[in-house]
């Protein structure tokens, strides 16, 4: 079958889809995508006549999504429209909304090539898990299916897919990567606790790619579109010392670029800092999110101290790493005052 995705614009790599293609070449489909500030998505669908179109969604952005995929079935009538993203996992009523044919809950990698394939030989697909479908003027909800246990059985991504259509990305110096999913903690602003809560009882909350997969896959990047640094998305990258043991000998001796990563201060000593320097990394962020204690731990459920995050920036600087950190201002509850105790946070 003829996959299209839809992306508004490019202002990072859409790590999702370009997994998802990957999946769905590897099944004999044929998969394209569109940059919308690069093509006009309906002119593109026209010439392409794919069978499904699909878009990841982040709240916000769905209404674009809904109103180019309005655009899109009129003009290709049949084609089945799919949403997945955080705005579909988190509000599934989306499926309501006019020209949603099936939105997808979660993960996607198993679920999207199971759709496929139901639609292209015909069969059933009303009943596959992690979809909601809109069929004959009602809603079908399915259960979620469980989380992916080995994420080295995924194929790497189809970096491919964008570079080809992107030169910007193509010819980027910086190129994102990640080694695992899923985080332990439930800082309240983030979505991972209600992730796990839709997955619960469903498998491990932390799953990691074997350091292994990881070189491999930067090594086969680094040969197809050379780059000079490397940015770890994950949310935690320090949060298993065993993998980053490993990961600080193999990483270097395959001529790992250095790279920048997410690390969380109480998570932060002097061990897991000389791994970080030894494995080539440059440069961490950590979250701060607020300098004052209340809003901090009860507005946020950081269950970090001030001590905990001034002694994590001194062990950084003093083993010479850049720290990027990240606060919010305007949260509830706090006011300029809390807000000018961020800034005075000695970091």
């Amino acid at each position: 079958m003829r996959i299209l995705f839809v992306v508004e614009k490019i202002e990072f790599e859409p790590l999702g889809i370009l997994q998802l293609s990957s999946i769905l070449k590897r099944a004999g489909h044929d998969v394209k995508l569109v940059v919308a500030t690069d093509e006009d998505p309906v002119v593109a669908a026209k010439g392409y006549q794919p069978q499904v179109v699909g878009y990841t969604a982040f709240t916000g952005t769905q209404h674009f999504y809904l109103q180019v995929n309005r655009h899109i079935k009129e003009e290709i009538p049949g084609v089945f429209s799919v949403f997945g993203g955080p705005h579909p996992t988190f509000f599934p009523e989306m499926i309501e909304e006019e020209g949603v044919d099936g939105i997808c809950l979660g993960e996607g990698e198993d679920a999207l090539p199971e759709l496929v394939a139901a639609l292209d030989d015909g069969s059933d697909h009303t009943t596959i898990l992690n979809w909601w479908f809109k069929v004959d003027g009602r809603i079908v909800r399915n259960e979620i299916r469980p989380l992916i246990a080995d994420l080295d059985e995924l194929p790497f991504l189809d970096r491919a897919l964008l570079y080809d259509i992107h030169p910007i990305s193509r010819h980027a110096k910086n190129r994102p990567m990640i080694m695992g999913r899923g985080c332990p903690f439930n800082c309240s602003y983030c979505f991972n606790h209600a992730y796990f809560e839709l997955y619960k009882g469903k498998g491990k909350r932390i799953r990691q790619r074997s350091v292994d997969n990881v070189v491999q896959e930067y090594v086969q990047l680094q040969e197809q579109y050379p780059f000079s640094f490397v940015i770890f998305t994950d949310d935690t990258f320090i949060v298993s010392r065993e993998w980053l043991r490993e990961f600080a000998t193999k990483w270097p001796a395959a001529g790992g670029a250095p790279f920048h990563a997410q690390v969380r201060a109480n998570l932060v000593n002097d061990e897991i800092v000389e791994l970080l320097v030894q494995a080539g990394c440059q440069a961490v962020g950590m979250g701060v999110e607020s300098g004052n204690d209340r809003l901090r731990n009860e507005v946020l459920s950081r269950n970090l101290s001030r001590e905990q995050i001034t002694h994590a920036a001194g062990i950084l600087n003093r083993h010479g790493l850049a720290l990027i950190t990240t606060t919010m201002l305007g949260l509830p509850t706090g006011s300029l005052e809390t807000d000018l105790e961020s800034l005075e946070l000695n970091v």
